[in-house]
């Protein structure tokens, strides 16, 4: 899994903030608040993950 290095401006941390860590997908805001941790992190999408993944948390964790 890559590593997020810290940006200065706001239009790129908010585009960090709305990929998958995991696979690089676009995710919304929306997906972010939902299935992601509480800093906004997003560790699975739907590209990446299967359903039950994201709805049992596996989002919001890195994988093992």
């Amino acid at each position: 899994m890559d590593v997020l290095h810290t940006q200065t401006t706001a239009e790129s941390h908010q585009s960090q903030q709305r990929t998958c860590e995991n696979c690089g997908e676009y995710v919304t805001k929306q997906f972010v608040r939902v299935f992601g941790a509480n800093d906004g992190s997003v560790y699975g999408c739907m590209s990446c993950s299967t359903g039950r993944d994201l709805r049992d948390g596996g989002a919001s964790q890195p994988s093992q």
